[in-house]
């Protein structure tokens, strides 16, 4: 018989995830920290609901331009 999602113990799953480390300056840790736990999150998770919003705010083109190589002109 399959086991259920967590057997009722700890948090759900927020689905896959990778790994990405930073180091801030020392001055700023403090306020990191804080603005966390105003949100109720820990750092992790502030860190990467601010990084999603700013993300998703930049619309950034992940399409690439091909070269325009042709012909040499003489």
């Amino acid at each position: 018989m399959a086991a259920p999602g967590n057997r009722g113990c700890g948090q759900r799953s927020k689905g896959e995830r990778r790994f990405v480390g930073t180091r801030v300056p020392v001055a700023d840790h403090d306020l990191l920290v804080a603005a966390a736990a105003v949100h109720g999150l820990t750092v992790s998770e502030y860190v990467a609901a601010v990084l999603t919003e700013k993300l998703r705010s930049e619309h950034v083109d992940q399409t690439q331009e091909g070269l325009p190589i042709g012909p040499k002109a003489t």
